[in-house]
């Protein structure tokens, strides 16, 4: 790592979270804050246009949690003036050195904080395995295994690795998935059931380290919902009037998996479009291409009009493909659990009073990208629906009963193991979540 991007790192980490708590209860903190991360900025090359790729990912990643930090600040203390360009960066405004260095990333990362930058980049390599064969690569771009925060919490630790580990096995479902739906894989043949197990599993374990992170199973203790509510969410500002803060709903591989097995919600169509502006751009373009492909049912459905009488292999394959509908709906009555649990039900409850707390800078009674208690329930119900309901129904039940039960047999010799890996390091298991 080069040495003005090491130093910013180690800033970030070292002293970020508390010059944020100090900055949140004083106006003049903040003002010294500010004018300590312009010094701090003046040491970067007057224009990233020649960095290093991996440097500019580097600083995409620390400048956006500083970038954001401000944000908050200013909205606490009612400072009319966009501090992101009354702060400087290299000899430009910070705004307009971090749109320079997103272009010069080659990621297509937007001018602004990103999931990518907070998350994916930010949180150490994830791998994902099915009995020992690597299905799925998040990789992180930092050497060492800490990560970065606002508050300087385990649980906002918790929350990222989180997020990654559920995208990188979101990743893997989803591939698992993706020769099926483009007709590359034929969708009643072994290997198509075979696929469709194995994103069964990968759903199926992304389901259980929700229920056990919402349990407060992490072996580093409970996750903190105020710390949630009033500390983490309240960095989730937008940078500017035509951007959205980074959020859970920009996570590209959730998005798909709407698109891979169908959203009967005419509203979600141009809620999917509405986050692609603040993502990756090779995530745009994914989303777009499982968005136009037909959905598991669609292709399902079409294969087995064309077959009479159903074989064994056929009666599998539509047993499989039903479950992990089922594995589906599992999985976003755990996510809505989750938000109603750390989001929705708090704000419901009686306050036990916010003096001396400073300022909200957003508005806990909906998500980040606006979405009520509501909304998200809408969805929720949205993803119940089991298009392969009937043409299972039509299948004689020994038949079902018989398919289900090698299914289950299958399912229960799947291994699936989520790791952290980081350089110089031996791989650990994902705290609570192997």
């Amino acid at each position: 790592m080069d040495t003005y991007s090491e130093q910013i790192s180690r800033w970030t980490l070292d002293h970020l979270p508390a010059r944020i708590t100090e900055a949140l209860n004083s106006p003049a903190a903040f003002e010294r804050l500010a004018a300590d991360m312009s010094h701090c900025l003046a040491a970067l090359p007057a224009r990233p246009d020649h960095m290093p790729t991996p440097t500019c990912r580097r600083l995409l990643v620390d400048l956006g949690f500083w970038g954001s930090a401000l944000v908050r600040l200013a909205l606490v203390h009612s400072r009319t003036d966009a501090v992101l360009d009354s702060t400087t960066a290299g000899d430009l405004s910070f705004r307009h050195y971090y749109a320079r260095l997103a272009a010069q990333s080659a990621s297509g990362h937007p001018p602004w904080q990103s999931f990518t930058s907070i998350v994916i980049w930010n949180v150490p390599t994830v791998e994902v395995r099915l009995d020992g064969d690597l299905h799925s690569r998040s990789e992180g771009i930092f050497d060492g295994p800490r990560v970065r925060t606002w508050t300087g919490t385990a649980s906002e630790v918790m929350l990222w690795e989180l997020f990654k580990v559920g995208a990188t096995l979101g990743s893997a479902a989803n591939r698992s998935l993706d020769p099926i739906v483009s007709g590359a894989v034929s969708a009643l043949s072994e290997e198509s059931l075979s696929r469709l197990l194995a994103s069964h599993a990968f759903l199926r374990s992304f389901r259980q380290r929700m229920v056990n992170f919402a349990r407060g199973q992490d072996p580093r203790g409970e996750f903190s919902i105020d710390v949630f509510v009033n500390q983490i969410r309240q960095f989730g500002v937008p940078w500017q009037s035509n951007a959205e803060a980074p959020s859970g709903p920009h996570e590209v591989e959730s998005l798909a998996r709407d698109a891979i097995f169908g959203m009967p919600q005419i509203r979600h169509e141009q809620w999917r479009r509405d986050r692609s502006g603040s993502m990756m751009s090779a995530e745009g373009k994914r989303l777009e291409r499982a968005a136009d492909a037909p959905t598991l049912a669609e292709v399902i459905q079409q294969s087995v009009a064309k077959t009479r009488p159903f074989d064994d292999l056929t009666v599998s394959v539509l047993v499989a493909a039903h479950d992990s509908y089922d594995e589906r709906r599992k999985l976003s009555a755990a996510h809505y659990g989750i938000a109603r649990k750390m989001l929705y039900r708090p704000q419901r409850a009686p306050s036990s009073g916010r003096a001396g707390m400073p300022t909200l800078a957003v508005d806990n009674s909906q998500g980040i990208t606006g979405m009520s208690d509501h909304d998200v329930q809408r969805f929720d119900h949205a993803r119940r629906v089991n298009p392969l309901e009937t043409v299972l129904a039509a299948l004689p039940s020994d038949q079902i009963s018989h398919a289900r039960s090698l299914i289950k047999e299958s399912l229960s010799t799947h291994s699936v193991s989520v790791t952290l890996r980081h350089p110089g390091t031996a791989a650990s298991c994902a705290p609570g979540l192997a």
